[in-house]
């Protein structure tokens, strides 16, 4: 009786600590699509709508999409590498472009909680012979309120091996350039501002962007698949850029390599739709900055622009807050819905991808019905 019942207990132990093992396991897995009864309805819309998607218009690229925490679709469409035939994956790697600007505005506001700068400090604290650079802050940097010019419109080609650009010569390329407007009157989207902020995060904390970037964002995130176009030889399984790909034929023509030093802080992060979620989770969750910051970048100036995103409502009611991003080859998108609490994230290696606007819109209608 005394043996029977010790290998009961015996068997309960190990029972429990299976059960512990798995739950720790499940936690140690990256993202995986949620099994709940509740959102299998939505998760085979969902599936249902990508599907006709990808054969209608050939979508190139990976999505991801989030409720309530829990993901409900996490699939890659379409080839990463046409040639070699390599399809895209949930751990492809795509350059993100202009999403790239929401990490540069956390990094700004989390050297001003470490009260090293202020988003009212005018630009000609940082650079000092910046013309105007005493009318323009560095709230009107993050705002696009500044009046300087797009540099994206100023350089002749983004194509590599023309220019190998330094910040500092990057910088020259619209330093000089009359101003739009008074600063702080209008908006402008330029990536001229995000360049800037980028040279500052520098002169503050004495570290280049990127290492900044890597040691108080991707590290502490465990965004291990994450990297930069300035050092992308250390990148795996990045998809390959594409400007035009024939649908429903293995048809393709590679776009151009964008110049490594071109984008900086304005656009040159790479990524997958999985790191992109841990950075939205954490970010929205307030384990980056403080609730205060968050505010502050979540506030619709002009234009419905904060600090990284635009703001907006849909015809409910319900918050929005997104990004899109264009680079050769690729085009990036990512949403969450503030009320309703889902999150769309898209990336595609075609570039000028209107089908991306398309598969965002008819998936966020299926979540907002949902």
């Amino acid at each position: 009786m005394i043996k029977i019942t010790v290998l009961k207990i015996i068997t309960l132990i190990c029972t429990f600590t299976i059960l512990l093992t798995g739950c720790a396991s499940n936690q140690r897995t990256s993202v995986q699509e949620s099994t709940q009864a509740n959102y299998k309805e939505i998760q085979s819309k969902l599936i249902k709508s990508m599907n006709d998607y990808s054969k209608k218009d050939g979508f190139s690229g990976t999505i991801l999409i989030a409720k309530d925490d829990d993901i409900l679709l996490d699939r890659g469409y379409g080839m990463a590498d046409y040639e070699n035939n390599i399809a895209n994956t949930s751990h492809t790697v795509f350059e993100i472009a202009s999403l790239t600007k929401q990490f540069t505005a956390t990094a700004i506001l989390m050297l001003q909680e470490n009260k090293l700068l202020n988003v009212q400090d005018t630009l000609n604290k940082y650079i000092s012979d910046y013309p105007n650079g005493d009318k323009i802050k560095i709230y009107n940097l993050l705002t696009h309120t500044s009046g300087i010019p797009d540099s994206r419109k100023i350089i002749d080609s983004l194509e590599s091996g023309r220019h190998t650009y330094t910040h500092d010569e990057l910088i020259e390329v619209f330093k000089n350039k009359q101003l739009n407007f008074d600063p702080g009157t209008s908006y402008e989207y330029s990536n001229s501002n995000y360049i800037l902020l980028g040279d500052i995060i520098e002169k503050v904390s004495k570290m280049k962007y990127e290492d900044y970037i890597q040691k108080n964002i991707l590290i502490p995130l465990k965004m291990n698949e994450t990297g930069f176009l300035s050092n992308q030889s250390t990148i795996k399984n990045k998809a390959t850029g594409y400007s035009v790909i024939w649908e429903n034929t293995n048809k393709y023509t590679k776009a151009i390599d964008c110049e490594s030093s071109l984008p900086y802080s304005a656009g040159e992060i790479c990524s997958t739709v999985e790191d992109l979620y841990r950075w939205e989770s954490a970010l929205f969750a307030g384990k980056l900055i403080k609730k205060e910051s968050l505010d502050e970048m979540f506030t619709p100036y002009l234009n419905n622009y904060g600090y990284g995103w635009f703001i907006n409502k849909d015809s409910e009611g319900d918050k929005l807050i997104f990004h899109d991003g264009s680079l050769p080859g690729y085009t990036t998108f990512i949403e969450r819905n503030a009320d309703k609490k889902y999150v769309v994230i898209i990336l595609s290696n075609k570039e000028f991808n209107k089908s991306v606007h398309s598969i965002q819109v008819g998936l966020s209608q299926l979540l907002e019905n949902s």
